[in-house]
């Protein structure tokens, strides 16, 4: 007998929260003795320095975890996404959150009719998702939704999927693509920040975000002639 929707959705957010449990056992397997040094005042410069020493398998372990958070609801993206800047730094950890979370949302919104009733649902009186429905530019609002943690991704990838039909599969990447740069950032920035006390990269990170977004707009502008 066919598993309804809903049951099959729940059934795979249990297995990549399985999954997603697994990959931070090994994160913090391989940060474990770093940890312990960051509670003794003497050993944290070292600590710090040798958090940043760690390669590409840890590197990969973050993004598989991003990247599942993205796809399946619920596993939470903003802790692991700081933890890419806490690990790597500023401009490593961008990069590894907007790969990560940018593929996440790709999929998201190719997989995403598979489950379009059962989202529809539950998003129906949700006051971001009218917002997205009766924007005036649409591929912005895409751009401003997957930027704004307070969204859920799922809702901005689920009216991504139905603008494919207006607007082609190519622009809504795009949009989807822009959006998750402000994130990125954001999470890499503040991770990093948290680890040096560097405050004053919060700010410089206001004054790029107000950029990319007129910048965004524009060239989304630009692209839909």
């Amino acid at each position: 007998m066919k598993l309804p929707q809903l049951n099959r959705m729940n059934v795979i957010k249990l297995v990549a929260a399985v999954i997603g449990l697994g990959l931070l056992l090994l994160i913090f397997r391989d940060y474990q003795p770093q940890i312990k040094m960051m509670f003794d005042p003497a050993q944290r410069p070292q600590a710090i320095q040798a958090i940043r020493q760690h390669g590409v398998f840890d590197a990969f372990l973050i993004m598989l975890l991003l990247f599942l958070g993205t796809v399946i609801p619920g596993i939470p993206v903003m802790p692991i996404a700081i933890l890419a800047g806490i690990c790597f730094g500023a401009l490593p950890g961008t990069i590894i959150n907007a790969c990560a979370i940018g593929l996440g949302n790709l999929t998201a919104i190719y997989l995403i009719n598979w489950f379009k009733r059962d989202i529809q649902k539950q998003y129906r009186h949700n006051r971001f998702a009218d917002h997205l429905r009766q924007s005036k530019n649409p591929l912005m609002a895409l751009v401003v939704g997957y930027s704004i943690p307070a969204i859920p991704s799922y809702l901005v990838s689920l009216q991504a999927a139905n603008d494919e039909k207006r607007f082609g599969r190519k622009l809504v990447f795009i949009a989807a693509c822009l959006g998750t740069i402000p994130l990125a950032l954001i999470y890499a920035l503040g991770g990093n920040s948290l680890l040096n006390g560097k405050w004053l990269e919060l700010l410089l990170v206001v004054v790029i975000l107000i950029i990319f977004f007129v910048g965004a707009d524009h060239l989304l502008k630009y692209l839909a002639g």
